[in-house]
């Protein structure tokens, strides 16, 4: 059995009848539901990471370098 549309009377779809192993894999929990990312960002910020700096200031800094003249 495949996926099954519903139409009203216009031919519009309305809804939508699945199987359920295709339900079920839709429905089941995904890495993206837990929370992702890095705990400590700090620990990854590269040639930075042992210098005493003001990030925000220094990107801003590294921002103008490129505006075009």
């Amino acid at each position: 059995m495949g996926v099954h549309y519903i139409c009203d009377a216009e031919g519009r779809k309305t809804d939508v009848i699945v199987p359920i192993g295709l339900w079920e894999s839709l429905t089941a929990e995904k890495p993206a539901d837990r929370p992702i990312g890095v705990a400590e960002p700090a620990r990854y910020r590269g040639i930075y990471r042992d210098l005493d700096l003001d990030l925000e200031a220094e990107t801003r800094n590294l921002r103008d370098e490129w505006d075009p003249v």
